[in-house]
């Protein structure tokens, strides 16, 4: 939806259809019903359908970007925690690109979540549910420090010996 302090240019697509397709239809009379009076047709032809072709193409492009964020949403859905650099990488566009549309995905409801600044790492809410921190090794008391899920497997630096999942996960 379009906020009150949205443009002419962030309509929804389907508004740009509609007026597109009116001023055509305008246009269409124009031509057909007035193809004899030459003025009418000069004068309020282009008016109609030079504008109908406009707004049909911006609502074209409008369709477009709105898949696009859709597209996104429903890919980064599949990640529960993603690093901004990659994720960028993997879209194939710039930095700032990926977190334009990150922060549309996320206004729109689409995808829930948020970017973990200390990590800079885009975060899944479903997944901060699911994760597990290990501070210090077990074994022999090194300092981890990080983040895993249940299915990973997490050694330590220090001592190289796999970390086990706590008993209350």
């Amino acid at each position: 939806m379009a906020s009150s302090t949205s443009s002419l240019l962030d309509l929804d697509p389907i508004a740009y259809f509609a007026m597109g397709g009116f001023a055509l239809f305008f246009g269409l009379f124009f031509f057909v019903l007035l193809y004899d009076i030459p003025l009418f047709l000069y004068v309020c032809g282009p008016i109609t359908v030079i504008p109908g072709v406009i707004a049909i193409a911006v609502g074209v492009r409008q369709w477009r970007r709105e898949r696009a964020v859709v597209d996104f949403a429903n890919w980064l859905k599949s990640q529960r925690r993603i690093p901004m650099d990659v994720m960028a990488q993997r879209l194939g566009k710039t930095r700032f690109e990926t977190e334009k549309l990150l922060g549309k995905a996320l206004s729109e409801g689409l995808v829930k979540g948020a970017i973990d600044r200390t990590t800079d790492e885009f975060v899944s809410q479903d997944a901060v549910k699911q994760e597990h921190f290990v501070g210090t090794c077990p074994n022999c008391g090194g300092n981890v420090d990080t983040w895993y899920f249940p299915e990973e497997r997490v050694t330590c630096p220090y001592c190289e010996r796999a970390l086990a999942l706590p008993a209350d996960a």
